[in-house]
């Protein structure tokens, strides 16, 4: 179905950046087997400090997929509240008529989703305000959601193919507002071959609610391609 697993090193790259801490949630909308809800309470045990106080949720697709996430979750010893579904037709975090929001949200969707025009067109929580995604690819309505997921303080990190950079059309007319909002704090292009079952260069994308005065108004990019 075109997921794949998000190598550890790439993980642990987001969560370090993003550095949540203490009582804050973080939010995977696709969230797989749970690795990077699991890699962000390693990290807060790393630096000593308490990652029971650190709060989990996720929302996986695939059936199997989740019941292995519930399982990760359990034989690492902690706690997560993982739900079953399709996260952009049916959401599940939700507080009365809008979606919850989170502080942190980490994330791979699929790349390059394809099927959700209609999802989009009709949504009912007011999740795509900068525009409806192609039906070729969904990558700027994940984005899209995980920004409505946010806090107004809340960042967020997603792994996504390069072309999500660069392409024009909707996705550019989409992308072109988010970047006017001040949104985009940072971009870094991942090397080739690093991904399991494809040998396209993907990219981090790291989005700020509340950038410092020193980062507003421009956007940090790092070419790690070496």
């Amino acid at each position: 179905a075109g997921e794949f697993y998000t190598p550890r090193e790439v993980v642990r790259v987001m969560v370090e950046i993003l550095d949540p801490d203490e009582g804050t949630e973080i939010y995977d909308p696709c969230a797989g087997t749970g690795g990077m809800l699991i890699v962000s309470h390693y990290h807060l045990l790393s630096k000593k400090r308490e990652p029971k106080k650190l709060f989990l949720h996720g929302q996986e697709i695939n059936a199997e997929t989740w019941a292995i996430a519930r399982m990760n979750v359990i034989l690492h010893g902690l706690e997560a509240e993982i739900r079953q579904g399709d996260t952009l037709a049916d959401p599940k975090f939700l507080e009365g008529n809008s979606l919850r929001k989170f502080d942190f949200v980490l994330a791979n969707p699929m790349w390059n989703q394809d099927g959700y025009r209609d999802v989009m067109d009709n949504d009912r929580l007011g999740r795509f305000g900068y525009g409806i995604a192609p039906s070729s690819s969904a990558d700027w309505g994940w984005i899209q959601h995980m920004l409505a997921s946010l806090k107004p303080t809340g960042r967020m990190g997603v792994v996504l193919d390069q072309g999500a950079l660069f392409r024009g059309g909707a996705e550019g007319k989409i992308r072109q507002k988010v970047v006017e909002q001040d949104l985009v704090e940072c971009v870094v292009a991942l090397p080739e071959k690093i991904f399991y079952n494809t040998g396209a260069p993907g990219c981090l994308v790291f989005i700020n609610r509340n950038k410092t005065a020193e980062r507003r108004g421009k956007v940090l990019f790092v070419v790690a391609a070496k």
